[in-house]
Formats: structure tokens, C-alpha cells, sequence
């Protein structure tokens, strides 16, 4: 298996778990809320992941790299808060902020790397 795969099952995995944490949380509006938001933003880490490896230029997989960055950074925020409003699931949350955190210099990282490569082809 190469990164790519290995990284996408690792974004597959991280949208499963946060959905498990979802249904786990006691139901209450201000948990609903939270629960939309970062569903979206944790699966979308992983579908714009899939966007950039397909991408026809270096620019369009940077962006979508950086999309897949700040979705990232917001999944970790809305643990973050759901953290705070659910101190009884620390331990979890914790688990999935970590791997959110890794998941996110991986991005950062590949971004940095792809800019390098894109600005040594461009010379």
C-alpha cells in the first residue's frame, strides 16, 4: 500500500470515529449543532484529499490540499468546543484531537513540499 492509500484510509478511519463520538453524545440541541458542523468538516478533510490526488496541475492539487488543511484546523476547533460542552468525554475527544492535529501537519507539510517542487519546475 502506498502513502496516498495509507493516508486516505487514515481520513476514512477519522471520519468514522467522529461520527461514533456524534452518536455517543448526549443529544441536545447545542450537540446537534455541533455534530453537523464537524461531520461536514471532518468528512470533507478526506474528500478533498481524494480531489487532490486526481488533480489535473500542481496548483489545483495545492488547493485542494489547502482546502483539505482548513478543514483540518476547523474539525479540531469544533473538537475543541465539543470538548468543553462534554467534559465527560475528554478522553476521546483527546484521542481524536491528536490524530486531527497529525492529520493537519501532514497537510501543512505537503503543502510546503508540493509549493517547492512547483517552484522548481517553474524555473
Amino acid at each position: 500500500m502506498n502513502k496516498s492509500e495509507i493516508l486516505k484510509n487514515r481520513l476514512i478511519k477519522f471520519t468514522i470515529d467522529i461520527l461514533q463520538l456524534a452518536k455517543q453524545l448526549p443529544k441536545s440541541i447545542e450537540n446537534n449543532i455541533f455534530f453537523k458542523q464537524i461531520i461536514r468538516s471532518a468528512s470533507s478533510i478526506g474528500a478533498n484529499y481524494c480531489e487532490a490526488i486526481f488533480a489535473h496541475s500542481k496548483i489545483e492539487f495545492i488547493h485542494s490540499l489547502n482546502i483539505s488543511r482548513k478543514e483540518a484546523n476547523e474539525t479540531i476547533y469544533w473538537l475543541d468546543v465539543i470538548s468543553k460542552a462534554n467534559p465527560r468525554y475528554e478522553k476521546e475527544i483527546t484521542i481524536l484531537r491528536e490524530e486531527g492535529v497529525s492529520l493537519l501537519k501532514i497537510f501543512v507539510s505537503s503543502i510546503k513540499t508540493a509549493k517547492l517542487r512547483n517552484n522548481e519546475y517553474a524555473k
